[in-house]
Formats: C-alpha cells, structure tokens, sequence
C-alpha cells in the first residue's frame, strides 16, 4: 500500500511516517516509479512503534530497542525509561504537593485579609536568608533539590522593634528568601550560620500591602503589635514573610506579604502539608 493509505487506516500522518522510513524503523519495498510500498510488517511495525511512542519514549529509544537482537540490551532500555518515568511522576506528585500548599496559604490569607490579625500554629521552623552567600545562592534554583519551589521572597523586621512603641515612623526593611528547616533537611542542605531562624510555634499573622520593599511605615504593623500586647505576649522572633501575590496597579507592582512572628514555641509539626 501507498503512504497515504497506510497513514488513513492508522491514523499517523504521512510526515511521521516517512521520518520513521528515513530512521530504518519501517522497510517498505521501493518501486521502479520512486514510490514506497508498505506491507502487512511495515503496518505491524508502525502499530509497536505507536505503542512506545505513547509511553513517551523517544524514536531513538525505539532505535535503539528494535536495532538489536539482544534482548538484555532491549530490557536495559525499558529500564531506564522506567526510571525516567517514574522520576518524571515524583517531579509532578511535587508539583502538586507545593501548588496545593500555594492554593492553601493563600485561602488561609483571605481570612487574615478579612480578619487583619490571626493566630495560628506554623508548620516548622522559618528558615530566611538575608546575606546571600555564594552557597545560599544556589538555593532558589537548584534542579536537583528543587527547593526554589519552597522559597519565598521574605521581609526581616526585627523583634526589637515589634516589641517596642508603636510610632507613626518608616522602618527599613530587609528582603532575602525563605524556606523551612523540613525541606533544608530532606535535600540535606546544611544551614549557615548567617541564617534568620524564625521558631516554629504559634505566631501572630497579618498582610501587608507594600508599594516599596525597602521601608514601611511602622503603624502597618499596629494591629499585630497591638494584639500581643493584650496577650501579654512578647514577640520571640523577628518577623518572616511570605509574598502572597503581587499584582499591578496603574502600571507599577503592589506586593501583598503575609508577615508573621513567634509569641510562643512549640514542637507541633503541621505534616499535611509536606
């Protein structure tokens, strides 16, 4: 049968199949008019190869398996796209997990938005990276660990100022990136010195909208520093942060943070979101 025949009753189009003629994969008979006659094995071959193709290996994978007669060497080949697969599916299942944990954090913020101050238990320690050195700076983008997936962009303000008055003021403001203690130890990543380690615990929590990343004016922060005076309540930390969304306005970004410092440490582990 012709080309055209052959891809109508298979469905694969008449290009992918003569690039399969022209990597010895199909071996049609060439007649005196230039054209290709493709029989019944041409046909049965075309159907294998389908087949492999939809578990995602590649035509030089199928070369490779149907280019020898040792069939150790044909196993070897399914082996390693096994594993490639089966990395490929861990990859996703951690997409997955790390997009839930996005989703989750920020339907836990609306209820801050709404509420403006909150109460609650962490997930681990906060580990935050404000003087980036050359190791730390691998961090975010590591293929390997892929720990830019659990990094945040973070804000320092110091637990000396959240414990102090509340003045009508600007306050600078420090930015680096976040992680925490679980994720650092499961890529056994040793954690420097240099780092801000904010205590797992109970915090307290609230958004703020910023325009400018390098100050804030303090009252933002009232309503927080307010309601662990009434706690009675010292701030054990120095604040972290987590950039919730960042939207533009008039053309310029606002970034909206969902700050948070320790008043009381515990051990509680939150593992639903690992």
């Amino acid at each position: 049968m012709q080309i055209n025949e052959l891809a109508r009753i298979t469905g694969i189009n008449a290009e992918t199949i003569r690039s399969y003629r022209n990597k010895g994969l199909l071996h049609p008979t060439r007649m005196d008019n230039g054209y290709y006659d493709y029989g019944t094995g041409d046909y049965v071959s075309l159907l294998y190869i389908r087949k492999l193709r939809s578990f995602s290996l590649s035509t030089s994978s199928i070369e490779q398996i149907t280019g020898t007669s040792s069939m150790e060497e044909q196993l070897e080949v399914f082996n390693k796209e096994t594993r490639i697969l089966k990395d490929q599916i861990s990859d996703l299942q951690s997409q997955l997990r790390f997009l839930e944990f996005e989703r989750r954090h920020i339907k836990e913020s609306q209820g801050i938005m709404k509420n403006h101050v909150s109460k609650l238990q962490s997930i681990d320690d906060k580990i935050d990276f404000y003087e980036l050195s050359d190791d730390v700076q691998t961090l975010p983008s590591s293929a390997e660990s892929k720990l830019y997936r659990m990094t945040t962009p973070s804000l320092f303000i110091s637990k000396e100022i959240l414990n102090g008055p509340c003045t009508d003021k600007m306050i600078p403001l420090k930015t680096g990136i976040g992680t925490y203690r679980y994720i650092l130890n499961q890529n056994h990543f040793e954690i420097p010195d240099n780092a801000v380690v904010v205590p797992n615990g109970i915090c307290l929590s609230m958004i703020v909208r910023l325009t400018t990343l390098n100050e804030l004016n303090l009252l933002q922060l009232k309503p927080m520093m307010d309601y662990a005076k009434q706690l009675k309540k010292p701030f054990l930390s120095d604040t972290t942060a987590y950039l919730v969304r960042m939207q533009l306005e008039d053309k310029k970004p606002v970034y909206d943070f969902r700050i948070r410092a320790c008043i009381e440490a515990n051990q509680k582990q939150d593992h639903g979101a690992r």
